[in-house]
């Protein structure tokens, strides 16, 4: 099987990008795939019929950029090549045929619950989340649900990182007494920013506990070591040649993904605090309302989904039946029409008057003649 690979050329030399190709390499060379790197910059000018032959026209994208990876997406749906993207989660209104990302939403969850809940830290901190990322917009998105059911602000709390660290910590270190906690975009924004820390004298974990997204080498190894979120990027490569192993043999009907977990790895930055949180669910939208909404107590609502489950249940004979119950027809008058005995016509009757819950004749064609009104009859 041939699995030709893109990488976003800001992203290739990165180590969680080279961290997926290994997964990508190792995963496909198990199971005797032909996996074809292919050159990002001229990805337009590449001759996919001959690369592609009697293949699926299918490969993988690696990249995280709002700005590139739905140039790619947009390029290859308009040529019918499917695509399986790796740690990019695109708008929901354009997907590609397969996702594999981190699972940023539990993992920020995470991080959010265990400083509150474990480390007693109220007033926390976003720091150099870059605004053309794809995985720091998902974290920015739950952080700002967050901050919203604790009446806090989630602008005045986040600290984009423009390609410059030295400007983003300046902007921080103005309002630094704010905040007891830092979730940095990733190891390298918080090593940088535990130097920065050191240098003007503000003490980790005491005054500021840090965490991150990444458990590199760096973060095993900084003083104070750093508690980090894990993200196993050549997981993400291994989950996608899967997939991609399992959509090469489905028709293209579907879009499916695939999400790592995290793991949070607690060390010196949070004082060693233990971690307790794991289990906690994340928030949904739900979570802001107070009591729980049925939208199918609402009777028109609940009437509808009788007509549907009605609707669903019939074939052509049911349908005349109910048609001819309408019109005033009694079962009786009905059996030669229909070329059913009288007895196999109520046995209808009776099944149908069961699916919406309706114990006599006349209940059942009120429910009918309401049908009828709804143009769904």
């Amino acid at each position: 099987m041939l699995i030709p690979v893109l990488t976003e050329p800001n992203f290739r030399s990165y180590l969680w990008a080279k961290q997926t190709m290994e997964g990508i390499a190792q995963e496909a060379n198990k199971r005797k795939y032909r996996f074809v790197p292919l050159e990002a910059e001229k990805f337009e000018e590449i001759d996919y019929d001959a690369l592609f032959g009697e293949e699926r026209r299918m490969l993988i994208v690696v990249g995280t950029s709002v700005s590139w990876m739905p140039r790619t997406l947009e390029f290859f749906n308009a040529r019918d090549i499917e695509s399986v993207f790796i740690s990019f989660d695109p708008a929901e209104t354009s997907l590609p045929t397969g996702m594999v990302r981190m699972d940023y939403v539990s993992a920020i969850h995470h991080l959010l619950c265990y400083l509150t809940e474990d480390c007693k830290r109220e007033r926390i901190a976003m720091y150099a989340y870059n605004p053309n990322s794809s995985a720091d917009t998902i974290k920015l998105r739950y952080f700002r649900k967050w901050c919203a059911q604790r009446g806090c602000s989630a602008d005045e709390s986040t600290f984009f990182n423009l390609a410059d660290l030295t400007a983003c910590y300046r902007r921080f270190r103005e309002k630094a007494g704010q905040f007891d906690a830092v979730i940095c975009a990733n190891d390298i924004a918080a090593v940088s920013l535990l130097s920065f820390l050191r240098r003007d004298g503000i003490r980790v974990p005491e005054e500021l506990h840090v965490t991150a997204f990444g458990n590199s080498q760096m973060a095993m190894r900084v003083h104070p070591s750093l508690t980090t979120s894990t993200l196993d990027h050549r997981e993400m490569g291994k989950q996608a040649v899967l997939l991609f192993s399992y959509l090469s043999k489905t028709p293209a009907t579907s879009s499916l993904s695939s999400r790592v977990r995290s793991q949070l790895i607690v060390r010196e930055s949070t004082a060693m605090i233990p971690d307790t949180t794991r289990h906690l669910f994340p928030h949904s939208d739900a979570d802001a309302f107070e009591t729980s909404i049925d939208f199918y107590s609402d009777p028109e609502a609940e009437h509808l989904l009788r007509a549907e489950t009605l609707l669903n249940a019939c074939d052509e004979t049911d349908m005349l039946l109910l048609e001819r119950l309408m019109q005033g027809c009694s079962i009786d008058s009905l059996e030669h029409e229909m070329y059913l005995t009288t007895s196999a016509l109520h046995y209808r009757k009776k099944r149908l008057m069961n699916l919406v819950n309706c114990q006599q004749t006349a209940e059942f064609l009120t429910f009918l003649h309401y049908c009828r009104e709804k143009g769904v009859v």
